[in-house]
C-alpha cells in the first residue's frame, strides 16, 4: 500500500510555520536591522538621482547635497590665466635661455673674417698690405655684412702664417665660449665686449694683435637668448594652478525648475552623483555593505559570547530598535541643525536602554556599531563619530546598576562631561576653536538622552516583556497591590515568599545570576494561592484541614492550580514576563508526592497514574527560575522540621537539590554542577543563620492558672506542597506498589 502523500493544506501549513520561525529568528532580526539601517543612512547620505541632459529644461529645483569643485568653471578660469601668461611671456626674461646656435654662428663669422683676409692676401702681393686690407674689408662687408676696419684687416694681413693661424684659433675659441657661457642681451653686450681684449691677452695673443683681433671678435658677438617654449608652457601651467577652485557649496541651487541645462550644470550633476542610476546603485551598495559590517560586528559578538548576550528574541529586537532610533534621530538632526547635529546625537539613549534592560557588555558593543554608522551618516565626520562613541559609553556605564530614577542625574553629568571633554580635546588638537566653544551642548545631549530613556523604558518593558532594575525595585515594594493582598489574605504565604526571596537572592549572587529578578520572582511565585489560601498549610491558623474532606486527586488539582491562578494574576497586575515565567515554572513538572502517596495507599485496588499528580510545567527555563524553585522547596522543607539542627538542614538541602536533579527538573536551564554546589552552600549559610541554636530560658513561676496549658494543638498532616515533592515512582502505581507503602 503506497504511503499517504501530505495534503496541500499540510504543505501550506508547514511553509507557514517555516516562515513564522524564520521571521522570529535572529537572522531575521539582523536582516531587518540592516535593511532599516541602510534606508536611514542612505536617506541622508545618498542624493536623489535625476534624469537630465544638456539642452533640457529642469523639472524641479536641484540643490547640491555636498560641497564639490565646479570643474567646468575652475578649468575656464585656469585656461584664461594660461592664455594671459602666454600672451605676455616674451616680456619675462626668465622665459629665455641661451641658444647654442648663436655660438656656432659667431664662430663661423670669425672664421669667415680670417678666411677673407687669407683670400685677399693670396690674390694680391704681400707687400701691398693696405690694398689687402681694403680688398678683405670689402669681401667681409659684401659676404657677411660686417663693416670691418681696413686698418685692422691690414694689421691681421701682415701676420705670418703661424701667427694668423694662432690668432684665428684663439678668436674662434673665445667667441664660442663667450656666446655659450653668457646670457647676452642688448643691455649687456657692451659689458661683455669690454672684457674681450683682456681675455685675448690671457690666452697669450701678442699685444700688437690684441686690439684688431678683439674688434673682430666683438663684431661677431650679439644677443644669444631665445624664448624657451618648454619654460613658457611650464610657467603657464604654474600660473593656471594658482587659480583658486570654484566651489559648489552644499545646499546651493544648481538649477531651478524651468531653467535650461548647460554643459556646466550637467558636469556638476555628474560629479555629485545625481545624474543617472549608476552612481545611486554604487552608493546603495556601499551603504548596505557598511551597515551590514556594523550589524555583523554586534552579531558576531552575541554569537561568540552567548552568556553575556540577551537570549530572548524580543531582547534582540529591542537592541536593534534602540540603535535604529539613534540613527533616525541623527538623520533628522543633520537635516534640521547641521551645524549642531554632531553634538546632539543621542547615542547615550540606546546604550542606557540596552544597559538597563539587557547588559552592559551588549550596550558597549552596540555603541561601537552605532558610532561607526553615525560617522558614515555624517560623511566621515570624525568628531561626530568620537562624540557619539564617548556619549554612548558614558551613558552605558552611568545607567548600569542604577536602582533609582533620581540617580539618572548621574547619566546627565556623565554624558555632558564626556562630550564636553571630547569637544575640548578634538578642538584643541585639530585647531578648531569653534568646536571648543560649543562644549556646553554635551550637557544638552545628556539631558535629551536621559529624558528619552526614562520616557521610553515603560514602552520597551511592555512591548518586549523585559524589566529594568527600576521596574523590579518598584515590584519589590511591599506597598504593591498584589503583595498587599498576599500579606492580608495569605500572610503565611507572604512570609514564606520573603524567606524564599532571601534564599534565592543569596544563591543568585553566588552564581552570578540576576539577584534582583530572583528576589522579585520569589515574592510573587506563590501569588496564585490567593484564590484558595486556606488549602495551604502555611495559611491554616486554628482551622481544620480542608484536604481531610476531599480525595487526593482533588487535593492535587487544587494544589497544582495555584500555578495557573498565579499566571492569571500576573497578567491582571501586569507583572513582567520573566516574573510570570517564574510563577509558571517554580514547580516545573514536579510530583505532588504527599497526595500521590496518600492516593496509592488509600486506593490500592486501582491503578494510579503518576502524571495526574504532577504540575503542568514547564520546567525552569532560566537559571533564575531554577534558583526560585530550589529556594521554594528548601525553605518549605526546613520550615516543616520540628527541631532543625545544623546537620538536618544540610541533609535536607542536599536531598532536595539531588531529587530535583534526578527528576529532570533542571534539565532545561543552564545551571552547572558547580553552580548547584554554590547554590547549596548559599542555602545552608542562610538557613544556618535563621535556624541557629538558642538558649532555652527557664519557665518563671506564675500564680495564674493555665488555660488549656496541658493541651497540645495537633498539627495539620498537610504541609506546603514544596516540602513533599520527590520523585517516587515512575509511571503508574497500583495498589500493591512498594513505593506507596
Amino acid at each position: 500500500m503506497p504511503l499517504a502523500q501530505p495534503s496541500k493544506r499540510e504543505n501550506l501549513h508547514q511553509i507557514g510555520e517555516s516562515i513564522k520561525a524564520f521571521l522570529s529568528s535572529r537572522i531575521a532580526v539582523a536582516l531587518a536591522t540592516v535593511i532599516l539601517g541602510s534606508l536611514i543612512v542612505a536617506s541622508t547620505l545618498l542624493p536623489q538621482s535625476v534624469a537630465l541632459e544638456k539642452g533640457q529644461f529642469a523639472k524641479r529645483d536641484i540643490q547640491a547635497q555636498r560641497t564639490i569643485v565646479n570643474r567646468v568653471a575652475t578649468e575656464k578660469l585656469r585656461e584664461e590665466a594660461r592664455k594671459a601668461y602666454l600672451k605676455n611671456a616674451p616680456s619675462f626674461p626668465d622665459n629665455y635661455e641661451i641658444n647654442q646656435s648663436y655660438s656656432y654662428i659667431a664662430e663661423e663669422t670669425v672664421e669667415s673674417i680670417f678666411d677673407a683676409i687669407s683670400l685677399a692676401s693670396g690674390e694680391m702681393p704681400e707687400e701691398d698690405v693696405e690694398a689687402i686690407g681694403q680688398k678683405a674689408a670689402g669681401i667681409i662687408a659684401d659676404d657677411m655684412g660686417i663693416a670691418a676696419s681696413e686698418a685692422d684687416v691690414a694689421v691681421l694681413a701682415s701676420m705670418t702664417e703661424m701667427e694668423h693661424r694662432d690668432a684665428r684659433d684663439v678668436a674662434v675659441a673665445l667667441v664660442g665660449s663667450v656666446m655659450r657661457e653668457n646670457r647676452i642681451t642688448d643691455d649687456n653686450v657692451q659689458t661683455i665686449a669690454a672684457g674681450i681684449p683682456q681675455a685675448l691677452s690671457d690666452k697669450g695673443l701678442s699685444n700688437e694683435y690684441v686690439e684688431p683681433v678683439s674688434r673682430v671678435v666683438i663684431s661677431a658677438i650679439r644677443p644669444n637668448l631665445s624664448l624657451s617654449l618648454a619654460k613658457v608652457e611650464k610657467a603657464a601651467e604654474e600660473e593656471a594652478d594658482l587659480v583658486q577652485p570654484v566651489y559648489v557649496q552644499k545646499g546651493q541651487n544648481i538649477i531651478r525648475r524651468g531653467e535650461l541645462a548647460t554643459e556646466e550644470i550637467i558636469e556638476i550633476l555628474n560629479d555629485l552623483g545625481l545624474l543617472g542610476a549608476r552612481g545611486s546603485i554604487l552608493g546603495w551598495m556601499g551603504v548596505i555593505s557598511l551597515t551590514a559590517l556594523a550589524v555583523g560586528y554586534a552579531g558576531v559578538y552575541i554569537k561568540s559570547f552567548p552568556a553575556r548576550a540577551p537570549r530572548e528574541r524580543g531582547m534582540l529586537s529591542l537592541v536593534a530598535i534602540a540603535g535604529l532610533l539613534v540613527l533616525l534621530l541623527a538623520s533628522i538632526l543633520v537635516s534640521l541643525t547641521p551645524d549642531y547635529a554632531a553634538y546632539l546625537v543621542p547615542a547615550a539613549f540606546a546604550t542606557m536602554v540596552i544597559s538597563f534592560l539587557a547588559s552592559l557588555e551588549i550596550a558597549l558593543v552596540v555603541n561601537l556599531s552605532v558610532a561607526a554608522l553615525v560617522g558614515i551618516l555624517f560623511r566621515g565626520n570624525m568628531f561626530a563619530m568620537l562624540a557619539s562613541l564617548a556619549a554612548g559609553a558614558a551613558g552605558a556605564y552611568a545607567a548600569h546598576d542604577l536602582h533609582e530614577r533620581s540617580s539618572m542625574t548621574q547619566a546627565v553629568l556623565a554624558v555632558g562631561v564626556t562630550v564636553a571633554a571630547v569637544s575640548f580635546c578634538y578642538g584643541l588638537g585639530f585647531g578648531e576653536p569653534e568646536i571648543v566653544s560649543r562644549w556646553y551642548l554635551g550637557f544638552v545631549n545628556g539631558i535629551m538622552s536621559t529624558v528619552m530613556t526614562l520616557g521610553s523604558l515603560p514602552f520597551f518593558e511592555t512591548l518586549f516583556g523585559v524589566s529594568s532594575s527600576l521596574r523590579l525595585l518598584e515590584l519589590s515594594n511591599p506597598g504593591h497591590p498584589l503583595l498587599r493582598r498576599l500579606l492580608l489574605e495569605a500572610p503565611g504565604t507572604y512570609h514564606h515568599s520573603i524567606l524564599v526571596g532571601n534564599l534565592g537572592e543569596t544563591a543568585a549572587q553566588a552564581i552570578g545570576a540576576d539577584a534582583l529578578l530572583v528576589r522579585v520572582g520569589a515574592l510573587y511565585h506563590d501569588c496564585g494561592k490567593l484564590k484558595r489560601p486556606y488549602f495551604f498549610a502555611e495559611n491554616q491558623f486554628a482551622q481544620a484541614n480542608p484536604h481531610d474532606k476531599i480525595s487526593p486527586a482533588l487535593s492535587t488539582l487544587v494544589i497544582t492550580s495555584h500555578v495557573k491562578d498565579g499566571v492569571e494574576l500576573a497578567k491582571q497586575y501586569k507583572l513582567p514576563v520573566p516574573v510570570a515565567g517564574m510563577i509558571q515554572q517554580h514547580h516545573g513538572t514536579g510530583l505532588v508526592s504527599f497526595f500521590y502517596a496518600r492516593a496509592a495507599e488509600s486506593e490500592r485496588d486501582l491503578c494510579i497514574d503518576e502524571k495526574d499528580f504532577r504540575y503542568p510545567g514547564p520546567r525552569p527555563q532560566t537559571r533564575e527560575a531554577a534558583v526560585v524553585m530550589l529556594a521554594d522547596s528548601v525553605e518549605a522543607a526546613v520550615r516543616s522540621m520540628s527541631d532543625p539542627s545544623s546537620w538536618q538542614v544540610k541533609n535536607a538541602v542536599r536531598k532536595i537539590i539531588k531529587d530535583k536533579l534526578n527528576d529532570g527538573q533542571l534539565d532545561e536551564c543552564d545551571l552547572t554542577l558547580r553552580e548547584l554546589d554554590e547554590i547549596e552552600n548559599a542555602f545552608i549559610n542562610v538557613l544556618s543563620g535563621v535556624y541557629h541554636e538558642r538558649v532555652e530560658y527557664p519557665e518563671l513561676p506564675s500564680n495564674e492558672p493555665s488555660a488549656d496549658g496541658g493541651r497540645e494543638k495537633a498539627g495539620s498532616p498537610f504541609e506546603d506542597e514544596a516540602d513533599t515533592e520527590s520523585a517516587i515512582g515512575d509511571g503508574k502505581t497500583c495498589g500493591g506498589d512498594e513505593n506507596a507503602r
